[in-house]
């Protein structure tokens, strides 16, 4: 008989993740921030960005590699551009930083670059992304980390996955593409590894480079479409690290062979006001949204999304329903909260 399901409202969740942070040692403003952010994953069915994330986070605190108590700082403020040093304290606190103090300069400029240098893990970007555009601005995200990817024809990892997120304001919500670089996201070999499920196929390879589609033996990702997965991740790490003085990948791959968990993150805003009235981009982007989606249908297509709607129709459906956790990631949640007598969240009834 297979394990009973287990569902957990979101409320609950982020409560339980702010509570494991509180615990190890960050305050409660920024544990807020890193529950609110890996559970706006989960809601949205990004789940490799969300709770199960959370035994790696403390992993990664328990060897020093993220620090709770560093905070972001703004090291160089121009008015359109800025660069925030994030001492390798937690991702999600100096990608809402770095968010606000993009929209604040967009507002005043018309469009701010900023960077976000040595943090760690931001969680899912489009998160930032979709923030910005709340705020009657565009939004383009470039993300920068570990190296987890082989360069398209190499067998060794040699690039981040490289996340890109854009989002525009609509009078129905902002509209978020989020996409990794690779084929699929290190998050979902996480999630496929606590749920005992393959992966697809020729979307990894093995530490010895060779295709798998075990997600235990998994330890080297593809760059999605080839050379062009491979080119835009190689460009990223150029304009999110390069050009913040904190390069990733040559420190790796170089003399230095640096492991340290280091992630670096650009963030653009444009205000729409500076080039023409937010309510006249809002009517044209809501005109051709409306057009895509009554595009005659490809057969198998009940359907034509567009960019972050499936997502949306997730979330909508887990804040109705709950969040679903697998046994696995369950049993690894306990783990932690048993020795800190933290309470586990509470289950919703199976449906």
């Amino acid at each position: 008989m297979g394990r009973e399901k287990i569902v957990v409202g979101h409320e609950e969740l982020k409560r339980f993740i702010r509570d494991v942070f509180i615990v190890a040692g960050a305050s409660d403003a920024d544990a807020g921030s890193v529950a609110d952010g890996l559970v706006w994953a989960n809601l949205r069915g990004v789940d490799g960005h969300g709770v199960s994330r959370l035994p790696r986070y403390l992993k990664y605190i328990d060897s020093g590699e993220i620090d709770v108590k560093a905070q972001p700082e703004l090291i160089v403020d121009r008015a359109a551009t800025f660069v925030i040093d994030g001492h390798h304290g937690l991702g999600p606190v100096a990608g809402l930083r770095a968010s606000a103090l993009a929209v604040e300069r967009a507002k005043q400029a018309g469009v701010c670059y900023g960077l976000i240098r040595e943090t760690t893990h931001t969680g899912a970007v489009g998160r930032y992304a979709q923030w910005i555009a709340q705020h009657g601005c565009a939004a383009i995200i470039l993300a920068a980390g570990q190296t987890l990817m082989a360069y398209h024809g190499a067998r060794v990892a040699s690039l981040g996955t490289s996340p890109i997120a854009m989002a525009v304001p609509s009078s129905n919500g902002p509209i978020v593409l989020d996409m990794a670089t690779s084929t699929i996201s290190n998050g979902k070999i996480l999630l496929a590894r606590a749920s005992n499920e393959a992966l697809p196929e020729r979307t990894v390879l093995t530490a010895a480079g060779e295709a798998t589609t075990d997600p235990r033996a998994a330890e080297i990702l593809l760059p999605l479409g080839g050379a062009k997965g491979s080119g835009l991740s190689f460009m990223i790490e150029m304009l999110a690290s390069v050009l913040g003085a904190a390069p990733i990948q040559a420190r790796v791959l170089g003399p230095e062979k640096r492991k340290r968990h280091t992630a670096n993150m650009a963030v653009i805003a444009i205000d729409v006001a500076a080039f023409r009235p937010l309510g006249e981009f809002v009517s044209d982007a809501d005109m051709l949204a409306a057009l895509i989606k009554a595009l005659p249908r490809q057969a198998g297509f009940d359907e034509i999304l567009l960019p972050g709607e499936r997502s949306g129709h997730t979330e909508a459906q887990r804040r109705k329903s709950g969040i679903p956790i697998p046994g696995k990631l369950w049993d690894e949640l306990e783990a932690i909260a048993r020795p800190q007598s933290i309470c586990m969240p509470e289950r919703l009834p199976a449906r």
